[in-house]
């Protein structure tokens, strides 16, 4: 074989490792991607979305389960509801948040 030769070999050789191995790369990263995606998108639908009315029956449950229980420690009792207010707080914050760029989508856009 002719120096040539060889040397076409082994820059066409090059050539294709360098294209294989940048093709695995972008195919890596889509994965991740895609993976992320997949996560989040099944993180959202676990979501825990209840209605204003729900979330009060809920709390009023667990303020009747800390009476019951609770009764001999008024200071605790009180930091416990207190706490599940601001939980109950949060969830119908968070519903509504969620739920208003459908009602009032001109808004959100406004904002950005």
């Amino acid at each position: 074989m002719t120096p040539q030769i060889v040397i076409l070999i082994i820059v066409i050789a090059l050539l294709v490792y360098a294209f294989s191995t940048h093709g695995e790369k972008e195919l890596s990263e889509a994965d991740y991607i895609r993976e992320q995606f997949k996560r989040k998108k099944a993180a959202s639908a676990n979501e825990d979305i209840v209605s204003y009315g729900q979330v009060q029956e809920r709390k009023q449950e667990l303020f009747d389960v800390i009476d019951a229980n609770l009764g001999d420690h008024p200071t605790q009792s009180d930091q416990l509801k207190e706490m599940i207010s601001d939980w109950a707080d949060l969830k119908v914050k968070s519903f509504e948040n969620r739920r208003s760029w459908v009602r009032k989508p001109d808004q959100d856009s406004d904002s950005n």
